[in-house]
């Protein structure tokens, strides 16, 4: 059956190419918007690293470039009146916003390897207060005042990044064409800080230690705020009294961490939604032309599935044979375009498609080309059979 299907192809291949091609293009978008949703998907079912329940943030606006003998002492007055108040339980800070796609880089050679990392200044209560787990070492603390290194806390990523031979707690690393800058060292593990979101790659991270009584030439523009208990939203007015009886001239943007998360992935799917809809229409038009060409092929084929009727062919083994020759030529478009896109995981093109999610979305893509395909020849497949064998031999 296969071998007679293919035949009749292959005689009709001038008017087969147009559907092998629109097939096989609208195949290739289909799997990357597959691929792309998988690879989000995944990514998103990834562990934040961290809580965000009953935590707000306050961003600050001082009004004019950061100047950290000016501005330092109104913000240690600002954490200091917020720590009074009984509804807090911890107040934390970071110099990056959480939940944007803004980020600290930095790039250094360790152990021979280029290692690029995520970087955060951090106060000691914020991420402990966060519900970020500690895998090994220690949190910041009043040890690391006053010390010939620079603290730093990293997560598992890092480590696994740079293969740290032994206990990586301790381990010690310099800029070897910066002698002067003190060597940092790693006094705690951390398991993970998706500082960026529930869709951001799981990268090398690293948390710097920020103390309010000494100089930093970095700015800390977010104090995060943890509760004892969920606030109503009023809260944020009496909040906001507070912050400005301290800080007169500032201005700050209060959001709870919830709402900042919810955002974040509102904006992240926006794309891939109007993408998906886009597709939607190109899967709509593709089907709505193999149809018609089926329409156009079956009526100019009236003498040939009359002439089978005759022979005694059922209806049935008509109906498949039309469906098998679009199925068959669906699967030649599709060999055509996995050779293609086998070269993405294959060469490593592109890091975030992976074997497993090259799989998966061969599959499921294969899979919608073939339902809209037999979806589109099962109703003029149907029609071939409605003409008696007779009238259609005398069909001009």
């Amino acid at each position: 059956m296969i071998r007679h299907i293919s035949k009749l192809i292959w005689n009709r291949k001038r008017s087969n190419l147009l559907i092998i091609s629109e097939v096989m293009v609208t195949f290739l978008v289909v799997f990357a918007v597959i691929a792309t949703g998988f690879y989000s998907y995944h990514k998103y079912k990834q562990p934040l690293g961290f809580s965000i329940e009953r935590t707000w943030q306050i961003r600050l606006e001082t009004g004019a470039q950061w100047q950290d003998s000016r501005d330092r002492p109104v913000l240690k007055s600002l954490v200091e009146t917020l720590r009074q108040q009984p509804e807090i339980r911890s107040v934390g800070m970071t110099s990056i916003q959480l939940f944007e796609n803004s980020s600290w880089s930095s790039t250094q050679e360790i152990e021979g390897r280029n290692v690029e990392y995520l970087v955060n200044m951090v106060n000691q209560e914020g991420p402990r207060d966060w519900g970020v787990e500690l895998v090994a070492g220690r949190w910041f603390d009043e040890r690391d005042v006053g010390q010939a290194y620079t603290a730093i806390m990293v997560n598992r990523r890092f480590i696994q990044t740079i293969g740290i031979q032994g206990d990586p707690v301790g381990f010690e690393f310099g800029d070897p064409d910066s002698p002067e800058i003190p060597p940092k060292r790693i006094v705690g593990i951390f398991s993970d800080f998706r500082q960026r979101g529930d869709f951001s790659d799981l990268t090398p991270y690293v948390f710097y230690r920020y103390d309010l009584d000494q100089e930093h030439r970095e700015s800390m523009n977010q104090v995060h705020i943890t509760f004892h208990q969920d606030m109503p939203a009023a809260y944020e007015e009496i909040l906001l009294k507070q912050l400005k009886a301290v800080a007169p001239l500032w201005e700050f943007e209060i959001h709870p961490w919830k709402h900042l998360r919810e955002n974040h992935i509102r904006m992240y799917l926006m794309p891939l939604i109007l993408l998906a809809v886009v597709v939607g229409f190109l899967l709509l038009m593709v089907a709505m032309g193999l149809f018609g060409v089926l329409w156009q092929n079956i009526t100019r084929r009236t003498r040939e599935i009359g002439l089978r009727r005759a022979l005694g062919a059922s209806r049935s083994s008509i109906q498949l044979q039309i469906i098998g020759e679009m199925v068959v030529l669906t699967l030649f478009s599709v060999t055509i375009a996995m050779v293609l896109l086998v070269q993405f995981p294959l060469l490593n093109l592109v890091p975030a498609l992976t074997w497993a999610n090259f799989v998966v979305s061969s599959i499921l893509a294969i899979s919608t080309m073939l339902a809209i395909v037999i979806l589109c020849a099962l109703y003029p497949s149907l029609a071939a059979n409605v003409m008696p064998p007779a009238e259609a031999l005398h069909y001009e």
